[in-house]
């Protein structure tokens, strides 16, 4: 992480507004919104706006944007390694590694739960990796896994899963991360 911290990362992505990536392509896409929470020992940070997230036979990718449209994370992975991408000095910079969550934590100072998403805005535990899954009162589910706490929302009348609350715990040094999905009614193509 940078010494000037997470906090300054954040205001330098902001300030590289027009730092745009083109649109990922893929067989399925969710869209919707997001909100998110990182808190430490010494810091809260908060960030709201846009996700794309689309998933092909070849991996996925997960945008992040604000309201205003700026990139702030596109986050790919694939068979072979993951990559990162943010704004940086007015244009992108990115990384790369085989873990797209640790990745996502090396460059943004806090990790996205990229590796399990597109299971979980199914309602499914990822495969192959342990997990919990409680059904909750409401309809809804509690599912543990990769280290996140996930309360899926009921399934509304067409099925679907439309909200994911993903909550993280602060862990030795990594802050703790709360992410809120809301998925965009048509959001799934």
């Amino acid at each position: 992480m940078s010494p000037r911290g997470p906090t300054a990362a954040l205001a330098a992505v902001l300030i590289a507004a027009c730092a745009t990536l083109p649109a990922a392509t893929g067989t399925l896409s969710y869209s919707g919104k997001f909100a998110l929470v990182v808190s430490g020992s010494d810091r809260r940070e908060t960030m709201s706006g846009r996700f794309l997230l689309t998933v092909g036979d070849s991996g996925l990718t997960l945008d992040l944007s604000t309201a205003l449209g700026t990139t702030v994370a596109r986050v790919q992975n694939g068979p072979s390694g993951a990559l990162v991408t943010v704004p940086s000095g007015g244009g992108l910079r990115t990384e790369a590694g085989p873990d797209p969550d640790a990745l996502s934590a090396q460059v943004l100072g806090w990790t996205l739960p990229v590796s399990g998403i597109a299971d979980w805005i199914e309602g499914r535990p990822a495969a192959g990796r342990p997990f919990r899954l409680d059904p909750a009162e409401n309809g809804g589910a509690l599912l543990e896994q990769d280290g996140w706490t996930i309360r899926l929302a009921p399934r509304s009348p067409d099925g679907k899963i439309h909200r994911l609350d993903m909550d993280r715990p602060q862990a030795g040094e990594a802050p703790a991360v709360s992410l809120r999905v809301v998925l965009d009614p048509a959001g799934r193509s």
